[in-house]
């Protein structure tokens, strides 16, 4: 009968592609790793990993036994979850995701709220790139992700959450800042300051409003240096609505904030799981409780879907 510890050390290798790296994931010692995929090449009677090799390389055979391995580890893991969920299904630990230019400002809007009506989950959270934390989510890794929802993805569920308003961010001393209001067309073509390659809202502007980026000499990390970029009156760029209410909450009168109309922008936000994750409980009071606290969606708001 074959390990799931064992299968779980080849899932690791397979993914981190070191085995000192994978040996520490797992909390075994290297030797203990590198034996134990032997006894597993021995138990199927064929080569998993190629000898010899400075890098780790797998067989074709080792490949497919790896995806399905990753398959059972999974499931294994969803039972143990299962069970534990359905005497507790709102308590203990809870491993979330969310993307960096959300996090912060999520989690200041509705962190009180949820910890009031769910005192007993312990939210362990993270921030991650969508990529990230897509690959984590399928992994494992993590149990829920809150992002801007991308196309259906195989093995994953969605729950929308709210309809986050875009607004454009200027300096008082640009072109636009005497007007009340922008629209698309107006956008299409624009220079503005954006976040790094990989942050989805810098692929919403370039996607989906054909914004064209000042330059590639600069790429924001975070939303708050393209903040203070603007307000030193380095150009203009694209501001989630709970971004720009955390800055104004905090007294910040050096960007001036306009709408995007024809159609008003939005990105839709909400909670990713997977399809048979036992933490589905969990997502639902999540987006009960958050949405308690979230403003109401405008009339009219168009959601703006992100290509990944």
């Amino acid at each position: 009968m074959l390990s799931l510890k064992d299968l779980s050390y080849l899932t690791a290798l397979d993914e981190l592609r070191h085995f000192g790296k994978a040996a520490a994931a797992c909390y075994v010692s290297q030797p203990t790793l590198s034996g134990q995929l032997k006894k597993l090449e021995h138990q199927l009677g064929v080569t998993l990993i190629e000898r010899g090799s400075k890098k780790v390389i797998f067989t074709h055979v080792g490949l497919e036994i790896a995806q399905r391995a990753r398959a059972m580890v999974l499931q294994a893991q969803e039972m143990e979850e299962l069970a534990r969920a359905s005497k507790t299904p709102l308590a203990g630990r809870l491993r979330l995701a969310i993307i960096p230019s959300l996090a912060p400002y999520l989690m200041a809007k509705t962190g009180s709220t949820v910890n009031m009506l769910l005192p007993e989950l312990n939210i362990e959270l993270h921030e991650l790139e969508t990529h990230e934390l897509l690959r984590q989510l399928r992994s494992g890794n993590i149990d829920i992700g809150i992002l801007v929802l991308p196309q259906p993805q195989p093995g994953l569920r969605s729950l929308s959450l709210w309809q986050e308003q875009l607004w454009l961010g200027v300096g008082h001393n640009h072109e636009w800042a005497q007007k009340t209001q922008v629209t698309r067309t107006e956008l299409a073509g624009a220079d503005l300051i954006l976040l790094k390659e990989g942050h989805c809202l810098a692929d919403q502007a370039q996607q989906l409003c054909q914004i064209k980026s000042q330059s590639q000499a600069f790429r924001g990390a975070s939303l708050e240096t393209l903040r203070y970029m603007v307000s030193a009156g380095n150009g203009a760029t694209l501001v989630p609505q709970l971004s720009m209410e955390a800055w104004l909450s905090h007294g910040d009168d050096k960007i001036i904030y306009m709408p995007i109309t024809e159609p008003k922008q939005a990105r839709e936000i909400g909670f990713l799981a997977r399809s048979g994750s036992a933490y589905w409980p969990c997502v639902e009071a999540l987006h009960n409780a958050m949405a308690s606290v979230l403003p109401d969606v405008s009339e009219g708001t168009q959601n703006v879907p992100l290509v990944l």
